[in-house]
């Protein structure tokens, strides 16, 4: 499992992406290019619920089932959608979200790359 912890800056979008390509690249290359972007869009999303001095968590985990990007944010829903609602389902197997107390969660499960024989 792959984690880390960013300020609510622009700057923190870009690294995220980045980030998450290259998890990709070494675990799924097939999957580094759709990661970055689903990555970009969730730390977008997840910046605009973000107050300042808040901090966004970025998860990655590769399961048996795909590589998982998970967004934790101290916000509350984004009642204009964004990713969430907009691209996720086109580009991923399942996704969700969550509100609680402890604020916004996002998270997504994009499909492993089958081998063609």
């Amino acid at each position: 499992m792959y984690r880390q912890s960013l300020p609510p800056t622009e700057a923190s979008i870009e690294s995220a992406g980045v980030w998450a390509r290259g998890i990709a690249k070494a675990e799924e290359p097939g999957l580094a290019a759709v990661a970055d972007q689903v990555t970009r869009g969730l730390l977008s999303a997840a910046l605009r619920r973000t107050p300042p001095g808040g901090r966004i968590h970025v998860e990655i985990d590769i399961t048996a089932d795909g590589f998982r990007i998970e967004v934790e944010d101290p916000g509350l829903p984004d009642p204009t959608g964004g990713i969430e609602t907009a691209e996720l389902s086109s580009v991923t197997t399942s996704f969700g979200a969550s509100c609680g107390p402890e604020g916004h969660r996002t998270w997504v499960l994009l499909r492993r790359q089958r081998m063609a024989s």
